[in-house]
């Protein structure tokens, strides 16, 4: 049982009033108010379910006041963080990204499979950031928010899917709606936070958009937001899936690997970021876990303290009181 107390213990002063209540009401030849029904009474006729009645409504009448008191039981210390990164994850779901030349467990996966693991590992890594996601193939879009409800953000890659979008590769209008998502916070609460990143995924080259890679990375130097880049895919031909207008999915075939590696490594450059090569599984982990060590906080936080509210434990009997008590009135009037 942890210490008691009270959230808002002034609601006690109402108690103040119940001999006034009581006084007043005794004044009164016939009771017309604090029970239904009482109002048409026989004053003179005084019964055991009468006073029953009248007793119910004054306890639960206590009740209540302690009830809108909110008790609080305490159960400890906990720490708040007051430091932490915005993150933008920027995934690739062009049709490319279905090609199968990664491996786990003995059998091949696509490229999507193996980032969309590695991707809700890292998530569980970043405890205190806000992180958000857009994806991307021949258009952008916003996934998610920054948010720190990483669950839900989890759910959300879950329902990924690539073809979801029509094909293509659009990097730099997906880089462009990540910044403005990073630089979208009120400046106040943007103090509160440790810094911003970027982290983009993708293994092909921009095809398509309306803003090129290039007016992208001068986005991000104005506005000092650093992006990891990490090319997926290995060198060479890979079996990849085509996709009909719509996401509708067509055909599969070999097809090169298309991967502007000097654009990343340049966008990684400019801007203060780094850029990973991931040719497997395995170094894509790499790659999150290197850009998680880099860009982790040491929590400056302030401790917190956890309670539970009891105000139900007083609030329901005070309920099962005045329906007791209306119970009984009705009762009298009908004996």
């Amino acid at each position: 049982m942890g210490h008691l107390r009270l959230g808002q213990p002034f609601f006690l002063l109402l108690t103040a009033l119940l001999p006034l209540l009581f006084w007043a009401r005794s004044r009164r030849k016939s009771s017309a108010w604090l029970l239904p029904f009482s109002g048409r009474w026989k004053p003179k006729r005084k019964t055991g379910s009468g006073k029953m009645a009248i007793f119910c409504a004054y306890a639960g009448l206590v009740l209540a006041i302690i009830a809108l008191a909110r008790p609080l039981e305490e159960r400890g210390i906990f720490r708040i963080p007051r430091e932490g990164y915005d993150i933008l994850l920027v995934l690739d779901l062009s049709g490319s990204m279905l090609a199968e030349d990664y491996e786990r467990g003995g059998r091949t996966v696509s490229r999507f499979e193996a980032v969309q693991g590695v991707v809700k590992s890292f998530l569980e890594k970043r405890v205190g950031d806000r992180i958000g996601l857009v994806a991307f193939s021949g258009r952008a879009y916003t996934v998610s928010p920054l948010t720190f409800d990483h669950r839900w953000l989890d759910r959300q890659i879950d329902r990924l899917e690539v073809g979801m979008i029509e094909d293509g590769t659009a990097i730099g209008d997906a880089v462009g709606l990540a910044l403005t998502r990073l630089a979208g916070k009120q400046a106040k609460e943007a103090e509160k936070r440790k810094g911003k990143f970027l982290i983009l995924l993708t293994d092909g080259g921009n095809n398509c958009g309306a803003l090129s890679p290039d007016e992208a990375i001068d986005l991000a130097m104005q506005k000092r937001i650093p992006i990891f880049t990490i090319g997926a895919g290995r060198l060479g031909e890979a079996n990849s899936s085509l996709f009909e207008d719509g996401g509708q999915n067509a055909a599969n075939e070999m097809s090169p690997s298309d991967l502007d590696e000097e654009l990343l490594q340049r966008m990684a450059k400019q801007t203060g970021g780094r850029y990973f090569r991931a040719l497997d599984e395995g170094t894509i982990r790499e790659a999150f876990a290197a850009i998680d060590a880099e860009k982790k906080v040491a929590f400056s936080d302030r401790p917190g303290l956890l309670t539970d509210d009891l105000y139900p434990y007083f609030l329901a009997p005070a309920l099962l009181l005045w329906g007791l008590a209306l119970f009984l009135a009705r009762r009298r009037l009908l004996a």
